[in-house]
Order: structure tokens, then C-alpha cells, then sequence
């Protein structure tokens, strides 16, 4: 049971017995150690002295693990089946066996074999229940239970802990061992059908460990159970009392392959045989493939010791029946030498194919599939000649990037392990699949041309691709190009407005501008003539006189709006600028104007009222209100921009009908470029405060790129 015990609390208690044996060895010294035990013991006795006192060890076996730890008192007489790892030891009796838990405190004198009575108390112990040892008195020589043969599966649940039993098996290591317990031990590894498990066999002398590697032995002794911190079991420990329990049996019979479980009137299908073999292959710690004469065998084994392809082995194992051919079961092996590896076999789908299993073979084969999966790659092949599927599966860990390269459809010569299955109740081989041991099993014989199928249609959809891309390049390319001369026609129709608007100019001012001004002069001259005519005809005169120099003026600013070269040489702030600064008189009129914001380029007829309300505003404030300081405020904000034009003049009544009828055009005319603008004329004016002319124009879509034509500087009032 307690090999976890042994190895770590044995240790423990051994290194606690040798601390007690530090002591002064006076008989005070003694007595004070064993009545601290003993009164301790007894304590926890006392605690539960209600409990019934166990009598047989079968009894304390059937508690829990809560119910042992409530300490039952124990009385039980049986025989000492091992006395080490010391002071503990086992007993057992005819119902069963049990470990006890030696107590450090006293001088146990019991042997092996002897017949004593334990007194102690339950304890739920590591992974069973145990006893605590309080006192053990030899009362005679006791006889060893007879060891019942057990198979591993029998011992391998537990169930066998701390129980007198025989088992055989193969040793696969031998080593001194000096410092799991106090005694030296001999330490050993078994293999047995259907797994291993651990031997420690006290020794008093050295002995040679490499004699028992290799040998098949019955061992004898108490059945002991390896386990973790959380009670569970985790492997399987013989603790053997003496050397001699160990007994060499007969070496198995060397057989050849063909003779496994052929009939035999002796019925030997079940014993342990001997054969030998060139290694083919091997799956670490699970399968070695051999072969001998031309035939193939499986052998199931999980001995962890590496053989390289080429060795030649020596296996002792059971026959099993297999797939298609028996097999080797719980199998151990040894290397005796190596030999050139034999050539694979040629496959012939003709004959049986029982004869290939677990031989290596070779055939020539296509590749249809590639699977990378977890257990390794995997390949689809078709067999040369027949179309027959099989897989073939190159192990994980093994560089598999030379059979990536390889191209579908490709002609290949495969070489491996082939393992055969069979089916229905006959067990005809049905199929087979080959494992590869390295990347070098497959040779490409022919490669496939790369213009598969896959490859055909990947490149015709490329070429689609690409043709619809272009088409779609040259749809956008001809709407940009589209877009381009429209822009072009514009600037050439706006140089054609432009080149008539300089000549509708000229001719205004070398006709209409010149006859009106000739008609001035007449009218003067006969104002000057006809002094004595009477009042009404001068006062006809005097309004012909005023209405022509109106005509001149409205001449003037016709010629004006169709043609301003302050825009077309610069923007706003300049144009605005340069028409207000002449007005400005030194010492008389100050003239001051501040922009704020960003300058940005606006629409042409916007540049243009915007120029001419500013303009109008500043020279009535100088001709009309006598204004001495004058301010204009151009804004520029993200969606309008904002003209303020304020003055200290005389200022005037707004919405006086005298004013506003005696010839004061300018206004009219500011309101109706402000309302072309979508937006309203602000003015605001006191007698003797000043006047201020504000306006505010949304931008809103009537953004314009820097690049547009400045033929748009005309008069955009409608």
C-alpha cells in the first residue's frame, strides 16, 4: 500500500528512529520517550472508548477512510509478512493483510514469520486504512500465508494492497537503491502482462544488478500500492522480504514467426515465447515492427528503450491473435547486434496480402490528397494498376515539408510498414495503410504537370479579375475624362463672356457715356443762354441736367460691374482694399479695415456685391455723412461671411421718404445685391451717431475651388 509512504514518510520515520538513537540511551531517557508515546496513544483511545475493538484485520479493511480516522482500538494476532521500511511493518492474518505504522517510541522485536499480537488504534493512512502501532508482543513462530498467483490486471486497481501474493514477469532494470529506506535495497523493474510495476528486496551484501535484467522471475511478497497527495493510485510496488523470494524461471522457447499460434496438440498457444528479428521499424514505447525470413510481426511493448532500423532484437512476449496475422503482447526485448536493413518487399495485390502485415514494403502508388491532422501528415494514394485507395501516414515530429512540395497527381514510389486490416467473420483483409518512417519512404517517379484542373480555373479567375478591373478602370477614366472636358467647354464659354463683356464695355463708354456727356454740355449751355426764360422752363432744365448726369452715372456703373479689374487681378481683400484706400484723406478721412478668419476664394458674383456694398457704404459715409473715421470689417467664418461698415458721421433718419426719394440711389442699390445673396441688409443710423451697414452671406454650396476662372468677377444681382 504504502510505497508512497515508503519513499517519502518512510524516510521520515527512519530519520526520526535515528534521532530517538541520538539519545542518551539511559533507561530514564527510554522511559520518558515511551510513556509520551504511550500516554498519547492511549488519549486518543480514550477519546473514542465507545468504539468496538477490531479483532480481525478484514474488519478494519471494510472502514472509510473518515471512519479509520475516528482511531477503532485494534487487537489482532497474525503473521509478520515484512519488517522493513523500518518500524513499519505488515501483518496478516486469515481474513487479510495490513500495514502498520511502527511506533518510533519502542524496540519492536518482531521478524518476518512471526506470530504477534498488535495493539494500536485505526488510522485512514495514505490511500488505505492502516493500523497505528501502540504495542506488539511475539507470541510464537507464525507460518507465511501461501501467495496466490495474481495477473497484473488483478493487482493493477488497489485492490490487492498490502495482501501476501505471487506474480511473474520480465526484469526490465536492476539498480542498487541506498537511499529510499534505511536498509539497501535492490531495486527493480518488472514487466508483466499488461504493464509493469516497481520490487524494492532488502539486501545485506552488494549484489551483481545486471545479472537479473532480462529474465523472466516469480516474485513472491506483499503487494504494495504507489500513490499522490490526493489518495490516488498511481503505480504498483512488490515489496519483497527477502532475496530469496525471487526465484529464475525457464527461459522462453525461440520460435520462428511462422510457428506462432499455428496448432500445437500441447497447447502451448498461452506461454511466453522467444523470437528474433531485423528491426524495421519502431513507435517508441508502443510497437516494434520486425522481420525475419521474409515475414513481418507486430510486437506490442511499451520497454521505452530505443533500437534503430537495421537492429537486431531479441523479444520475449506472448502470441495474440492480430488484424491479419498474431502479434507479440506484453513483450520485452533486448538488442543483440545489427545487420543491413532486408529490402522491402515488392507488393502484389494478387496475392495474400496477410503475408505483408507489418513488413516493409514498397509500391508504386499516385497522390491524390494530402491531411495535415495531429496524429501526423496524412496521404491519399492510389495504387499503380488497379485504382485502389490507400492512406499512408508520416508520424508527428517527422519534418514534413518535403511531401508538402510534392504535386498532386504526382507518380510516386511509397515505401513502409503496411499494416493489413480484415473484416467480417471469416477476417478476410479488406484493406491496408502504410506508416512512413521518414520523409525519404517516398520518391516522386514522375511529377505532375502544374496545369492541374485547380490551377486552370485559379488562373482563369485571375485573368476574369483582371479584366473586369480593367474594364472598370477605363468606365472611371473615361467619367473623369468626361468630367475634364466639361470643365474645359466651361472655362472656354466663360472666356467667350468674358471677351464679350470687354467689348459691350468699350462700346458703352465710346458711345452712350460720350453722347450723354454731350448732351450735358448742350443742357449747361442753355441753362447758361436762356437766363430770362421763365421759372418753369428753368426748372426743366435744371431736372433734364440732373437726369442726364443720373444716365451717365448708371453708364458708369454698368461699364463698372461688367468689368472690374481689382477681381480679376486678386481677391476680396485686396479688390476691397484697393477701391476704399483712395477715399481716405490725410488728417480729414481715416479709413480702417480688418479681416478675420481665413481668406478663402468665394463665388464670383458674391466677391463682386460684397465689393461694391463695401464700396458704396464707405463713400456715402464720406460724401454724404462728412465722416471722419470709417471701419470695415470683412469675417470669414466656416458658414458665412460677414461685411460690417460703420462710420462717425452725421447719420440720418432711415425710412424717410424725403431721403430716401431725393436721388439716394446707392441704397436701393445695396439692398438689391444683398438680396441676390439670399440674405438681408442691416442698417442701423442715428442723427449725429454714425450709421453702420452690416450684412451676413451664407455660404452654404456656393463654395469654389482656388482654380476658378476669374472671368466670374461680373455683376451677379439676379
Amino acid at each position: 500500500m504504502f510505497a508512497g509512504f515508503a519513499t517519502r514518510e518512510g524516510c521520515a520515520r527512519a530519520k526520526t528512529a535515528r534521532t530517538f538513537g541520538k539519545w542518551p540511551r539511559s533507561i530514564p531517557g527510554a522511559a520518558l520517550v515511551l510513556g509520551l508515546y504511550v500516554a498519547g496513544a492511549w488519549a486518543q483511545s480514550d477519546s473514542s472508548s465507545s468504539l468496538p475493538v477490531l479483532t480481525q484485520v478484514g474488519q478494519i479493511r471494510q472502514l472509510t477512510t473518515d471512519q479509520a480516522a475516528r482511531g477503532y482500538p485494534v487487537r489482532i494476532r497474525g503473521t509478520v509478512t515484512g519488517d522493513v521500511p523500518a518500524p513499519d511493518f505488515f501483518v496478516q492474518d486469515a481474513t487479510a493483510g495490513i500495514y502498520v505504522e511502527g511506533n518510533t517510541g519502542i524496540a519492536s522485536p518482531h521478524r518476518l514469520g512471526d506470530l504477534v499480537e498488535v495493539e494500536g488504534i485505526t488510522g485512514p493512512g495514505k490511500f488505505a486504512p492502516v493500523i497505528r502501532e501502540v504495542r506488539t508482543q511475539v507470541v510464537g513462530k507464525g507460518t507465511l500465508p501461501r501467495g496466490r498467483l495474481l495477473s497484473f490486471a488483478e493487482v493493477a486497481n488497489g485492490e490487492q494492497d498490502s495482501q501476501w501474493g505471487q506474480i511473474r514477469g520480465m526484469v526490465r532494470t536492476a539498480a542498487i537503491d541506498r537511499t529510499s529506506w534505511r536498509e539497501t535495497t535492490l531495486a527493480m523493474t518488472v514487466a508483466a502482462e499488461g504493464g509493469q510495476f516497481k520490487v524494492r528486496v532488502p539486501i545485506t551484501q552488494d549484489v551483481d544488478p545486471s545479472y537479473w535484467v532480462d529474465t523472466q522471475v516469480a516474485i513472491e511478497g506483499v503487494c504494495g500500492s504507489l500513490f499522490n497527495a490526493d489518495r490516488q493510485l498511481i503505480g504498483i510496488l512488490f515489496y519483497v522480504p527477502r532475496l530469496r523470494f525471487i526465484r529464475l524461471e525457464k527461459t522462453a522457447a525461440a520460435v520462428p514467426f511462422s510457428a506462432l499460434l499455428r496448432y500445437s496438440p500441447d497447447d502451448k498457444i498461452k506461454q511466453r515465447v522467444q523470437v528474433q528479428g531485423v528491426v524495421g521499424y519502431q513507435q517508441l514505447g508502443s510497437t516494434l515492427f520486425l522481420q525475419s525470413q521474409g515475414k513481418g510481426l507486430r510486437v506490442l511493448t511499451q520497454q521505452g528503450t530505443p533500437v534503430q532500423v537495421g537492429d537486431v532484437v531479441e523479444v520475449q512476449g506472448f502470441p495474440a491473435v492480430g488484424e491479419s496475422a498474431p502479434v507479440m503482447e506484453d513483450a520485452v526485448f533486448r538488442r543483440i547486434g545489427h545487420e543491413n536493413p532486408p529490402a522491402p518487399m515488392r507488393f502484389d495485390v494478387d496475392a495474400p496480402w496477410e503475408r505483408y502485415d507489418g513488413t516493409v514494403v514498397t509500391a508504386a502508388a499516385k497522390l491524390l490528397q494530402r491531411q495535415p491532422r495531429p496524429d501526423g501528415l496524412k496521404l491519399v494514394l492510389q495504387l499503380e494498376g488497379n485504382g485502389l485507395l490507400f492512406d499512408a501516414t508520416l508520424p508527428p515530429g517527422v519534418p514534413a515539408e518535403p511531401l508538402l512540395a510534392i504535386p498532386l497527381n504526382s507518380e510516386l514510389q511509397v515505401t513502409g510498414i503496411w499494416l493489413v486490416r480484415a473484416g467480417g467473420l471469416w477476417r478476410v483483409p479488406e484493406s491496408f495503410r502504410v506508416l512512413l518512417r521518414t520523409p525519404a519512404d517516398v520518391v516522386v517517379l514522375q511529377a505532375a504537370s502544374w496545369w492541374t484542373l485547380r490551377r486552370t480555373l485559379w488562373v482563369l479567375g485571375i485573368t476574369a479579375g483582371i479584366l473586369l478591373g480593367m474594364t472598370a478602370l477605363v468606365v472611371i477614366l473615361g467619367r473623369r475624362v468626361h468630367a475634364q472636358m466639361g470643365i474645359i467647354r466651361q472655362k472656354l464659354r466663360s472666356g467667350a463672356v468674358l471677351e464679350d463683356r470687354n467689348r459691350i464695355a468699350r462700346e458703352l463708354h465710346d458711345t452712350l457715356e460720350q453722347e450723354l456727356a454731350g448732351i450735358t454740355m448742350q443742357l449747361d449751355l442753355a441753362a447758361d443762354c436762356f437766363q430770362k426764360v421763365p421759372d418753369v422752363a428753368r426748372r426743366a432744365l435744371e431736372m433734364a441736367r440732373k437726369m442726364s448726369r443720373h444716365s451717365m452715372g448708371a453708364a458708369r456703373r454698368s461699364v463698372w460691374d461688367l468689368r472690374c479689374h481689382l477681381l480679376e487681378n486678386g481677391d476680396l481683400v485686396s479688390a476691397l482694399s484697393q477701391a476704399v484706400s483712395p477715399m481716405a484723406v490725410p488728417g480729414v478721412v481715416d479709413i480702417e479695415m480688418q479681416v478675420k478668419g481665413t481668406p478663402q476664394k468665394l463665388p464670383g458674383p458674391m466677391e463682386m456685391n460684397l465689393l461694391r456694398i463695401g464700396q458704396e457704404a464707405v463713400a456715402n459715409a464720406v460724401k454724404h455723412a462728412h465722416a471722419r473715421r470709417i471701419l470695415v470689417d470683412l469675417e470669414y467664418r466656416e458658414n458665412d461671411v460677414g461685411l460690417c461698415v460703420s462710420d462717425d458721421g452725421r447719420g440720418f433718419v432711415l425710412n424717410d421718404p424725403a431721403f430716401m426719394g431725393n436721388g439716394h440711389f446707392g441704397l436701393v442699390d445695396m439692398r438689391e445685391r444683398a438680396q441676390s445673396m439670399s440674405c438681408g441688409l442691416r442698417i442701423e443710423s442715428t442723427l449725429g451717431s454714425g450709421t453702420r451697414v452690416e450684412l451676413q452671406v451664407p455660404l452654404g454650396k456656393h463654395r469654389v475651388t482656388n482654380d476658378e476662372h476669374k472671368t466670374h468677377t461680373y455683376s451677379g444681382r439676379g
